[in-house]
């Protein structure tokens, strides 16, 4: 009997431990509930059953801020909402659209999550805001547009579309007048010219840029600057560039926006670049405030050389990097004289070449002569001299006395001038002795090396040859 409570009490502890769990997953959605109780009864292969899952629905809301008038040139907030029963797979394809009369643009900004229940039904979403600047005081029309989804729970994406919107600007009292209404606190405005100085040859570029920085405004904001057409000079306009300053505290500092024209002299003259009028509304002041930009002279000087082409309008309206490439009449002549001596340098490379065989033989043959000749000799000689080792004096006295050439063949002491003789007379016995080996050990040196080399210098200088002058005077026959 014990053991059949111990049984039923396990049982009933693991119902109570089921029953728990359906309790918390059920209002999570886990769970689907059963449509009808279980029969203690019900046979064993009966079955539960459970509805579909219906298919996920799709809302899309839209609303301006602020939703009354609002002022030319301050920005309209045109909020759209993207809601599903279910979730997102992938993030909405937000489009960009126009509205006439404004500039349309979409911060890159982190869409803002939403959840909300309506009709007793819980609904997810995204939200985007986007940014529209009226530029003048009017009625504007927001068209709708179609935006694309993919909801969970399906395989194919679903396009929604906008409703339709409208708002209206007005201009404050002293700005009917203006071309562009622009609204900012403060605006400041520079110029900058290139070539600074104005002087240009006939088909030089002349780039005018203007450069826009309003305090707390965004730069898609700021105006375009029209820049107006010069008699002679034509005219090419080049993309703007805008940037935002923005900090890390700050946020939204200032917005710049700079166009810029480039300006082609194709004639010589003098032109005049036009003032240039910026206005805008002071929000600080409530008045309209102008800057005005003084205008540039040019003179531009005829060039000597016609163009062979024109740049391209479209390279020019880009910015691309260009460059001018004047010829000279003097170039031209210059360039053809020198292809015409190539030419003839290269008919006559057989002449060249024996000709440089030649002059290549006349300088060896000048080498060998400067090696063989009298002055290295000479040279020779002293360096032994300056030695004072006989074995290499001698030698080196008859070569020298061989290369002079007027000594005889072979070249003897006893040949040499009168005068000269006499000074080589120990040297000679010196050599005498050097070669009686018996009798050189016993005899001292004859003289010292400084000796010598002055006996060798004193022969050399008596015989030295006498240079030929030749006589101003012709010949008498």
């Amino acid at each position: 009997m014990s053991a059949r409570l111990r049984c039923w009490s396990r049982g009933t502890r693991r119902l109570a431990r089921v029953a728990a769990t359906l309790v918390v997953l059920m209002p999570l959605g886990l769970v689907a509930p059963l449509p009808y109780a279980l029969a203690a009864d019900a046979p064993a292969d009966a079955t539960a059953k459970v509805p579909a899952d219906p298919a996920p629905r799709t809302l899309v809301r839209a609303h301006l801020e602020p939703a009354g008038p609002v002022v030319a040139g301050s920005e309209v907030k045109l909020v759209v909402e993207l809601l599903t029963t279910s979730w997102f797979t992938e993030a909405p394809d937000w489009p960009l659209f126009t509205v006439p009369g404004a500039i349309v643009s979409l911060p890159d900004e982190q869409a803002r999550n939403l959840s909300e229940d309506i009709d007793g039904v819980r609904w997810f979403g995204v939200s985007r805001a986007y940014r529209i600047a009226p530029q003048a005081g009017r009625t504007y029309d927001v068209a709708p547009f179609a935006i694309t989804l993919h909801p969970g729970g399906i395989a194919t994406p679903v396009q929604v579309m906008t409703p339709a919107l409208r708002f209206v600007a007005t201009l404050p009292p002293g700005a009917e007048q203006m071309k562009h209404f622009f609204a900012a606190p403060r605006v400041t405005v520079t110029q900058k010219i290139e070539p600074p100085n104005g002087q240009l040859r006939a088909g030089a570029i002349v780039t005018r840029s203007i450069t826009q920085t309003a305090s707390g405004t965004e730069s898609m904001l700021i105006p375009p600057v029209e820049f107006g057409d010069v008699d002679g000079l034509k005219r090419y306009a080049r993309t703007p560039v805008t940037h935002d300053v923005v900090q890390d505290r700050a946020g939204l500092v200032a917005g710049e926006r700079t166009d810029s024209v480039a300006y082609l002299a194709d004639h010589s003259g003098r032109f005049s670049l036009p003032p240039v009028t910026i206005e805008w509304w002071d929000t600080a002041t409530q008045k309209k405030q102008s800057v005005v930009l003084p205008g540039v002279k040019l003179s531009v000087s005829a060039a000597h050389e016609k163009p062979l082409f024109e740049i391209p309008a479209d390279a020019l309206s880009r910015g691309a990097a260009h460059r001018l490439v004047v010829i000279h009449g003097a170039h031209l002549a210059i360039a053809a004289a020198l292809v015409l001596v190539l030419i003839a340098l290269i008919g006559a490379r057989a002449r060249l070449a024996d000709c440089a065989r030649r002059l290549r033989g006349r300088v060896h043959a000048l080498r060998e002569r400067y090696r063989d000749g009298e002055w290295r000799a000479r040279r020779s000689l002293y360096a032994a001299a300056r030695h004072g080792d006989l074995r290499r004096l001698i030698p080196a006295l008859y070569r020298w006395m061989e290369r002079r050439g007027d000594l005889g063949k072979p070249a003897r002491v006893d040949r040499l001038p009168g005068g000269a003789r006499g000074d080589i007379s120990a040297i000679a016995e010196v050599v005498a002795r050097h070669y009686d080996t018996a009798s050189a050990a016993a005899q001292p040196a004859p003289a010292t090396p400084r000796g010598l080399l002055d006996a060798v210098r004193e022969l050399t200088k008596r015989t030295r040859k006498p240079r030929r002058r030749a006589s101003p005077l012709p010949p008498l026959n």
